[in-house]
């Protein structure tokens, strides 16, 4: 007999309007183990850090958080640290994460998070929902990390779901899924096809009007030694980055040189400096 274990529930919810050329918060909802934390930052703009005071993602943990950005306003949000999806037993129900943003007219939002990292027979099923307007602008990062190769870890079993849902002006723009369910990922990330060999993914996408336009800048950014494994492509005024690493740390090493194409060179998140 299994014994039932105890599971983290959590939600939150912040609703930012503009104040002039300011972006102020009306709203704002923290329950079970997820923390909002507003860092101090220059400029107009409001930046937010997701926390998870459980202190980890196990299976059949559930998360929810909504994210509205009302008319002209400037939100980034951000994580405290990498986010972790521990082992799950063979029965457990998959962890659920679930994100819905709303954009209203000219306002900007990023989604700049930490990695995630996989530990061995994790299961995760997370859904980004995102439902904006043509003159609006969303920028969406997720890195992923499967084991910790400092430690030695052999990844066999995993069990992920991860999916990115985009609508602009009422009509599908994008619909992005990562499914990886396997009993030997070491042995399908190794195919030169799906991962060859290299243990860190990240997927970037810019919507907004000008996404487009940065397509040249971004491509003589990626000729960098420290952004090889990364390609880029853009279309229907959308722009989208892949990219490999052998772990973490050489991924994040990537993203710190593309992001300042994307986001005009501003400064990166509060939890992101060293």
């Amino acid at each position: 007999m299994i014994t039932p274990l105890q599971r983290a529930r959590g939600r939150f919810g912040l609703e930012v309007r503009a104040s002039g050329a300011r972006t102020r918060m009306v709203d704002l909802v923290q329950a079970g183990c997820c923390r909002l934390l507003f860092p101090r930052v220059a400029g107009q703009g409001l930046e937010a850090a997701t926390v998870n005071i459980s202190g980890g993602i196990v299976a059949g943990d559930r998360i929810e958080g909504r994210l509205a950005c009302g008319e002209g306003t400037d939100l980034l949000v951000t994580s405290q640290a990498a986010e972790r999806i521990y082992r799950a037993r063979a029965d457990d129900v998959p962890a659920e994460m679930a994100v819905s943003c709303g954009i209203g007219a000219n306002a900007r939002l990023e989604w700049l998070p930490h990695g995630t990292i996989f530990f061995n027979g994790s299961r995760l099923n997370r859904h980004m929902m995102v439902n904006m307007t043509g003159s609006s602008t969303f920028l969406f990062l997720e890195s992923r990390i499967f084991g910790r190769k400092g430690s030695g870890e052999h990844l066999s079993r995993l069990g992920v779901r991860d999916r990115l849902s985009i609508r602009r002006d009422g009509e599908v723009l994008l619909e992005d899924m990562l499914r990886l369910e396997s009993a030997d990922v070491s042995a399908l990330l190794a195919q030169p096809a799906i991962a060859g060999g290299q243990g860190a993914v990240a997927t970037l996408v810019l919507v907004s009007p000008q996404a487009m336009d940065l397509l040249p800048a971004l491509r003589t950014r990626l000729a960098a030694p420290e952004c090889a494994g990364f390609a880029a492509s853009a279309w229907n005024g959308m722009l989208v980055v892949r990219g490999l690493a052998p772990d973490g740390w050489p991924l994040e090493v990537a993203l710190r040189h593309i992001l300042p194409v994307l986001r005009g060179g501003r400064p990166m998140p509060s939890t992101w400096r060293s």
